[in-house]
């Protein structure tokens, strides 16, 4: 099949269309900006990033569905379809800049911790790994792979003589990169960015991470509706990832509309109110599963690297939003606990969505991408960073209550900021009825007769009967004269 090459227009055959197109492409390559793309399982999550003066601002936030056989594993399916589908988004949201971050799913990535002899420099431990007469044994292709090592601060391991140097490797599959490579470049866009999720929650907890003790280790628990990610981080970085139970999935924004307004109206009709449309806490048979799968993990983990730390947890994702969540967690597991708000990270200085069609705890990931395009993150000033946790649950072994008593105290906004502005909307939906059912009434009372003015005659008569009745009895006829004659 012969292709014909489209002839040079000549400079008098050009349009003011295609004068405007021509500036807009040299606009987007010398942009600044940087679109900010999550993949997920069946959506995509779109951001526009720039960074200023050591401070990240993410504008034009939008969310979309993908019907479910666009992506395979989180992999654009055909790299072609899905890079037209996000060249349409990019010039409907009349996004100008042509140069993107991805951030793909921890599942869609191979890891785990390797032991290199200590002899051997953390420079030349990738040469190593790639070796075949190095005597490690990975159930992967290397070579069909792009990877990386990072050096942990785990303890080294000692085996016949020889120490050795824990890394934590993450690989993901050649083919899988240069679909997305191709679908990126479908779309008309340069990739400058690859992330993991978990690299991208380990940028949002930095702060956290600088904090660490020697005897501390951070756990990750980002809760997800189909799973739970699960991640241990020393001050290196993620050293597991693993997948655990996901839990009862919180009400998205629309569920939370229809609870609010059949709320309204079951109040309006009776002050009965229907128990299954409303939202119900968390019970302990809930977590149950998740609480013993999170043990197990860190247990396990602790034991195999004879490790003598304690885990903090920070939760992540929709599902971290249940009222008495981090309480339960922190009591059955005997940890430290805290609630991340994404949106308030230090770091952050504006982020422009609309929280009626998006929740703020489902981007996590996408501000942690942004998060990783700032060269130095490092805070000034610490307790900047407090916003950032917006519930805490304080575990402390000799004063049970004590621990109740603060962790009551901190702010419990957590529901009540997501559902601030749907409740500013009820409101004024309930003064708008007010007012219509006053216009309504006003009107009815319009067509009425107007009644007859009161004459007061019937008073008026029976005062006067009184008035006439009082004369006779006061006048008497004085009969003396007769008697003198």
């Amino acid at each position: 099949m012969n292709s014909a090459k489209t002839p040079k227009k000549k400079i008098s055959e050009y349009q003011i269309e295609d004068i405007k197109e021509l500036f807009l492409e040299v606009f987007k390559k010398i942009s600044s900006k940087i679109i900010l793309l999550e993949i997920g399982t069946d959506f995509i999550n779109i951001g526009v990033a720039k960074s200023q003066k050591n401070k990240l601002y993410i504008k034009k936030v939008l969310t979309q569905k993908l019907p479910r056989e666009a992506l395979e594993k989180s992999i654009p399916s055909d790299s072609e379809n899905f890079g037209l589908f996000l060249k349409q988004i990019i010039n409907e949201n009349k996004i100008n800049t042509c140069k993107v971050a991805v951030s793909l799913p921890s599942d869609t990535c191979y890891t785990r911790l390797i032991e290199i002899p200590e002899n051997i420099n953390e420079e030349d431990s990738s040469s190593f790994l790639e070796n075949p007469n190095s005597g490690i044994q990975i159930p992967i292709s290397l070579e069909n792979s792009d990877f990386e090592i990072n050096l942990t601060k785990l303890p080294k391991k000692e085996s016949k003589k020889k120490k050795f140097n824990k890394y934590f490797l993450t690989s993901i599959p050649k083919k899988n990169v240069e679909i997305i490579i191709d679908s990126i470049k479908n779309a008309n866009l340069e990739i400058c960015s690859l992330q993991m999720s978990h690299m991208c929650i380990a940028n949002l907890l930095k702060q956290e991470i600088n904090k660490l003790e020697e005897n501390e280790l951070i756990i990750s628990v980002d809760l997800l509706d189909e799973f739970t990610q699960f991640v241990i981080l020393d001050r290196s970085g993620p050293i597991l990832i693993k997948r655990l139970a996901s839990i009862r999935r919180f009400p998205s924004i629309e569920e939370m509309k229809k609870m609010n307004t059949t709320k309204a109206e079951t109040n309006d009709k009776s002050n009965i109110k229907r128990k299954s449309d409303n939202y119900h806490p968390l019970s302990q048979l809930d977590l149950k599963v998740l609480i013993r799968e999170i043990n197990q993990a860190f247990t396990n983990f602790v034991n195999q690297n004879n490790l003598k730390k304690k885990g903090k947890i920070f939760l992540s994702g929709r599902n971290s939003q249940h009222k008495n969540l981090v309480e339960l967690i922190g009591k059955n597991l005997k940890m430290d606990v805290a609630l991340i708000s994404p949106i308030n990270t230090s770091s952050l200085k504006e982020f422009s969505y609309n929280p009626e069609e998006i929740n703020q705890f489902s981007m996590s990931r996408l501000i942690g991408l942004g998060l990783s395009l700032i060269k130095n993150n490092n805070l000034e000033d610490e307790t900047l960073n407090d916003r950032l946790l917006v519930k805490k649950f304080i575990f402390q072994d000799d004063n049970s209550e004590a621990t109740q008593e603060e962790t009551e105290d901190i702010s419990n906004q957590t529901v009540a900021n997501l559902m601030d502005s749907l409740n500013k909307l009820n409101e004024e939906n309930t003064k708008v009825k007010e007012k219509a059912e006053t216009k309504i009434k006003n009107e009815e009372k319009k067509k009425e007769l107007p009644p007859l003015p009161n004459l007061k005659i019937k008073e008026k008569a029976e005062t006067k009967i009184k008035s006439e009745e009082k004369k006779k009895e006061s006048f008497k006829m004085d009969k003396s004269f007769l008697e003198n004659d």
